[in-house]
C-alpha cells in the first residue's frame, strides 16, 4: 500500500465544541517532488493551504482553501502546461466512520457527501489538501487551442483488426 507523500496530522482531542483551531500547510521542496511523482505531474511547484478545523459535537468540520501551481502534460503537443488551482473544500470527520469507509452507525439518506474517519482524534490536513488537489487538477490537460489533426476512421478501422495495417499494406505494393 502506498502511502501519502504529503501529512499534516492535527491532534484535535482538546478542541472544545464550537472552538476553531486555524492552521497554515505547505509543502516543502521534496514533498512537492513527490507529490509530482504520486499526481503522475510534471512539477508540483508550490502547494499551501488554509486550514481551519471546527468542533461540532463529536465530528470535526475541516474548511480548507488550497493553492497549487503545478505542471503538467498537454494530452495533445505534450508540452509542460502550467496550472493554477485555488480551491475551497469542506470536510467532514466523524469517529464513527471506520478507516475501511463504514460507519458505526447507519447514515441517513440525506448525506450528500460522507464523512471521512476521525481516527484517534487525530485529522490528516496534508492528506485531505492532497485528495483535494489530485480532485481538482484536469485528468486531460490540454494547452488551449491545442487540437488533434488527423483522420479518426483510419485509426478506428485499425482498432477494428490489428491485421487491417498488413492488409493495407500487402494492397499498396
Amino acid at each position: 500500500m502506498q502511502t501519502h507523500p504529503f501529512s499534516r496530522p492535527f491532534d484535535v482531542s482538546r478542541l472544545g465544541d464550537g472552538n476553531t483551531r486555524h492552521e497554515h500547510v505547505e509543502a516543502t521542496p521534496r514533498e512537492c517532488d513527490d507529490l509530482a511523482r504520486f499526481l503522475g505531474t510534471v512539477a508540483v511547484r508550490r502547494l499551501q493551504a488554509e486550514v481551519a478545523l471546527t468542533r461540532r459535537g463529536r465530528q470535526v468540520w475541516a474548511e480548507i482553501h488550497v493553492r497549487a501551481d503545478i505542471i503538467q502534460t498537454c494530452v495533445v503537443t505534450l508540452d509542460n502546461l502550467d496550472t493554477a488551482l485555488d480551491e475551497e473544500f469542506w470536510l467532514v470527520f466523524d469517529p464513527d466512520v471506520r478507516p475501511s469507509g463504514e460507519f458505526d452507525e447507519p447514515l441517513s439518506l440525506t448525506d450528500d457527501d460522507p464523512p471521512e474517519p476521525l481516527v484517534d482524534e487525530t485529522v490528516d490536513a496534508g492528506v485531505a489538501v492532497g485528495e483535494i488537489v489530485a480532485l481538482a487538477l484536469d485528468p486531460w490537460p490540454r494547452r488551449p487551442g491545442a487540437e488533434i489533426d488527423g483522420d479518426f476512421a483510419a485509426v478506428e478501422s485499425v482498432r477494428a483488426s490489428p491485421f487491417a495495417v498488413l492488409k493495407s499494406l500487402k494492397e499498396d505494393d
